[in-house]
C-alpha cells in the first residue's frame, strides 16, 4: 500500500521516465556510451540523445555530442573519440565523430542515400556502413499526351506498387521490398567511399576479419516462401565477388572470425519449428571441418524478456581475446542474465546471477569488462560493469531515481504450479508464475485481480520492470502473470509443446497458476479481468471463449481467425503461426482443421465476459480482419464488447508508440476495467 512518503504510479508518469539503450564500453574501458530516451509531452515525440559515462566515477555527460536525435554509434580503437550518425535538418543521415579531449564533433560522409549502422576496423583505418539502394519509382502509367494535360512533376512518378514477393512489409516500417541495404567502406576520415555489396538483396554486417582484410555478412539472396532462411558470406574489403559460406542448415547467422581469423562461427537453425533453439557451430572460413560447440534446442540465446520500457533486448554476444570463450546474455525461465560459453566444448558460465533482465553488453579489448544493461521488476534499466573474471559487478548509473523515490511499487512474488495432467512440457514440468499485491485500494481487503498473458508466444515474462503493471497495482488490482507452455526460458520441450497444441496448452497453464491465486485471502474471486497482447491478445479472447471465470478482458492486436491471419500478416509464408504449413498443414485446404480448431473466433458464441479490444491502424503484424472478425461476430451475437482503433500506431503501441498514444491507452483500459471490477 501507499506510504506517507509516496503516491500511487500513475500512466502519465511514463513522461517522467529515462529509457535507456546500447550500452558500449570503450576499447580502453574508461567509459560507457549509451543510448537515452524521453517523452517530449508538447511535441508528442521523443527526445533522443547520446550519454558519456565515466567507469570509475559513474560520472555522466548528458547529450554528449550537443544535438537531439543523434545515435547509432561506435568507439574508435584508442578509445579517444567515437563515430555515429546524426541526421541534420532537411538532410540523410551522415557519419560524424566526436573527440573526447577536444568535444569535437566532425562530419565525416556525405553520401546522397545517407547511412547508418557503423562498425570500424580492428585498425581504426576504415568503418563500415549501411546505406539503403531503393528501388526508383515508376513513371506513372498514363500516357499524358493522350489525356492532353501536362503534368506535375509530383503526378510523372506513380505511388502504385507492383508487389512479387512475400514478407514485403515490416510492423513499424511499412513497405520493405523496394528497400536494399548494401555494405558500404569509408576511410576512418569519411573519404574514399566504396560500395561492397550490390543487387536486389539486402546484405547485414556481422564482423570485421582480425586482420580487417575480410567483412562476415548474412544475407538472404533468393526468394523464399519461408521466413527465417538466411545465409552467410565473406566478402574481401577491397570489393569484388563474396563468396557463401557452405551449410546443411537453412538459416545461418554469421557472429564473428575466430581470433587468428581462420574459423568463423555461426548459429544454425532450420525453419519448420517456431520453438527450435539454434545451435552453435564453428567451421573454417572455407566451410570445411564444420564443428557444433552447443547442439540445437539446447541453450535459448539471447534476452525475450518482457517488458514496456523497450522493444526487446536481443542477442549480444562479444568473443574474448583470448581465442576460447565468448560473452554472450541467454535466457533462463524468467530472466535473461551474461554467461561465458567456452567455445571448445560449450559449457556456459554465469557471469551476472540468474536474476533481472541483462542485454546489450560489450567488452573492453583486453576481455577483462563488460558493460550491459539491467532492470529487475522495481528498477528500470541502468548501466552496470562487470569483471568478468570475477563475475564481481557495479552499477554506473541510477537515471530513474528521482522518479522511482517518489512512487509506491509492488514487488511480484514468484510460485510455482504444476503443469496440468496431458500436458507435453516434458517431465516433471511446471508453470512459473508471479503474484503481484496490489498498493492501492483498501487495505486489508480483497482486491478484483488481473490476468496478464504475454505475447509472443516464443517469448517470457520475467524479472524486469513492468510500468503498465505498477499502474495496475496502484489503481487496486492484483496481477497475476504466468510463463505458460510456449514461453522461452523454460527448454525447448517446454517452447514446443504449443506448437501443436496452441490454444489449450496456454490455457491449462494460466488457469492453473489462476487456481492457486484465487485461493489467496487478498483476492476476491468475483472480480476478475484478463488482459494480452499479439498472441497474448489471441489468448484472451481463447480464455474467455472456454471460461466465464473472468468478468472483463482487453484483448490487444489480437489473433481470432488463425487461417486468415497465416495468409495476411506481415510474416505470413509456409511458416507461420504454430508451425503453419509444416504443423498443421496448407491453411486453405478444407482438411487441414487445426486452423480452425485453435481459432478463438470457432468459440465466440462461448464470451460472456465483457471485451474491450484494441487495435493499431498500422498493425500489419496482427492484421485488422482479426479484430474486426471477432468485433462483428460479438455485436452479431448480442455481446458486450467495445473497439478501440488506434490510428498512426502499429503492433508495438504499448512499447514504442507516440507518448500521448501511450497514455492514452493506458487510462482507456483502466476505465474499461473499473467499470466491471470496481477496484
Amino acid at each position: 500500500m501507499a506510504s506517507a512518503q509516496t503516491r500511487p504510479v500513475a500512466a502519465e508518469d511514463l513522461f517522467k521516465m529515462t529509457f535507456l539503450n546500447a550500452a558500449l564500453l570503450s576499447p580502453d574501458g574508461a567509459h560507457v556510451l549509451v543510448g537515452t530516451k524521453k517523452m517530449n509531452g508538447p511535441k508528442n515525440s521523443y527526445e533522443r540523445a547520446i550519454d558519456l559515462i565515466e567507469v570509475r566515477t559513474g560520472a555522466i555527460t548528458a547529450n554528449v555530442t550537443g544535438k537531439i536525435g543523434d545515435g547509432d554509434y561506435a568507439w574508435m580503437p584508442d578509445g579517444a573519440s567515437f563515430v555515429f550518425i546524426r541526421r541534420a535538418p532537411g538532410a540523410m543521415p551522415q557519419l560524424y565523430r566526436y573527440t573526447l579531449g577536444t568535444k569535437q564533433v566532425v562530419q565525416l560522409t556525405r553520401l546522397a542515400p545517407g547511412v547508418s549502422s557503423p562498425v570500424v576496423s580492428h585498425d581504426g583505418k576504415h568503418i563500415a556502413l549501411s546505406v539503403n539502394s531503393p528501388d526508383a519509382q515508376p513513371n506513372t502509367y498514363v500516357d499524358f499526351t493522350k489525356a492532353g494535360f501536362e503534368p506535375t512533376d509530383e503526378e510523372k512518378k506513380s505511388d502504385i506498387r507492383t508487389i512479387d514477393r512475400l514478407f514485403f512489409e515490416t510492423n513499424g516500417q511499412g513497405y520493405t521490398y523496394q528497400d536494399h541495404l548494401h555494405i558500404w567502406i569509408v576511410d576512418a576520415d569519411g573519404g574514399n567511399a566504396k560500395q561492397l555489396t550490390f543487387g536486389r538483396w539486402s546484405e547485414a554486417f556481422d564482423a570485421w576479419s582480425p586482420d580487417d582484410r575480410t567483412i562476415l555478412f548474412d544475407s538472404l539472396q533468393r526468394e523464399s516462401v519461408d521466413q527465417g532462411p538466411n545465409d552467410v558470406y565473406i566478402v574481401s574489403a577491397n570489393g569484388g565477388q563474396p563468396s557463401k559460406l557452405p551449410s546443411e542448415d537453412v538459416a545461418n547467422n554469421g557472429l564473428f572470425y575466430s581470433v587468428d581469423g581462420n574459423r568463423i562461427l555461426t548459429f544454425r537453425s532450420g525453419v519448420t519449428d517456431n520453438a527450435a533453439y539454434a545451435s552453435l557451430d564453428s567451421t573454417k572460413i572455407d566451410g570445411n571441418d564444420a564443428q557444433t560447440i552447443v547442439a540445437k534446442n539446447t541453450v535459448s540465446w539471447g534476452d525475450s524478456v518482457l517488458g514496456d520500457m523497450r522493444e526487446d533486448g536481443g542477442l549480444c554476444m562479444r568473443p574474448l581475446p583470448n581465442g576460447k570463450q565468448a560473452l554472450v546474455n541467454v535466457d533462463g525461465p524468467g530472466y535473461s542474465n551474461l554467461r561465458i560459453v567456452d567455445l571448445a566444448n560449450g559449457e556456459l558460465t554465469d557471469v551476472t546471477a540468474p536474476k533481472g533482465e541483462a542485454w546489450s553488453c560489450s567488452i573492453s579489448a583486453d576481455g577483462k569488462t563488460a558493460a550491459y544493461l539491467y532492470s529487475d521488476f522495481t528498477h528500470p534499466a541502468d548501466v552496470y560493469v562487470a569483471d568478468l573474471a570475477t563475475g564481481e559487478t557495479r552499477q554506473l548509473t541510477n537515471v530513474n531515481a528521482a522518479y522511482l523515490a517518489l512512487v509506491t511499487l509492488s514487488t511480484p512474488q514468484e510460485f510455482w504450479v504444476d503443469v496440468p495432467a496431458g500436458q507435453s512440457q516434458g517431465p516433471n514440468a511446471k508453470v512459473q508464475a508471479w503474484f503481484m499485491p496490489a498498493t492501492g485500494g483498501t487495505r486489508g481487503t480483497k482486491h478484483a485481480t488481473l490476468l496478464e498473458i504475454h505475447g509472443g508466444p516464443e517469448l517470457q515474462f520475467g524479472d524486469t520492470f513492468f510500468q503498465e503493471f505498477q499502474y495496475y497495482a496502484s489503481l487496486g488490482y492484483n496481477i497475476v502473470f504466468t510463463d505458460p507452455a510456449g514461453s522461452t526460458g523454460h527448454g525447448y520441450a517446454f517452447e514446443e509443446a504449443l506448437e501443436s497444441d496452441f490454444g489449450d496448452a496456454m490455457f491449462a497453464d494460466v488457469e492453473a497458476a489462476m487456481n492457486v491465486a484465487v485461493e489467496r485471502p487478498d483476492v476476491d474471486s468475483d472480480r476478475l479481468g484478463v488482459l494480452g497482447g499479439s498472441y497474448g491478445g489471441y489468448a484472451v479472447l481463447w480464455v474467455i471463449a472456454h471460461t466465464n471465470r473472468y468478468k472483463a478482458a482487453v484483448g490487444e492486436r489480437v489473433g481470432s481467425f488463425l487461417q486468415s491471419e497465416n495468409l495476411a500478416a506481415d510474416f505470413a509464408g509456409k511458416n507461420g503461426l504454430g508451425g503453419g504449413y509444416y504443423t498443421w498443414g496448407p491453411p486453405w485446404d478444407p482438411a487441414s482443421t487445426s486452423y480452425a480448431k485453435f481459432s478463438p473466433l470457432t468459440y465466440v458464441e462461448n464470451v460472456r465476459a465483457s471485451l474491450l479490444i484494441l487495435h493499431s491502424d498500422l498493425d500489419t503484424r496482427a492484421t485488422i480482419d482479426q479484430t474486426l472478425q471477432e468485433f462483428t461476430a460479438l455485436k452479431i451475437l448480442g455481446r458486450d464488447v467495445t473497439y478501440v482503433a488506434v490510428p498512426n500506431e502499429n503492433h508495438n503501441l504499448s512499447r514504442t508508440g507516440s507518448p500521448i498514444h501511450r497514455v492514452e491507452r493506458l487510462n482507456l483500459i483502466a476505465g474499461w476495467l473499473a467499470n466491471y471490477l470496481h477496484p
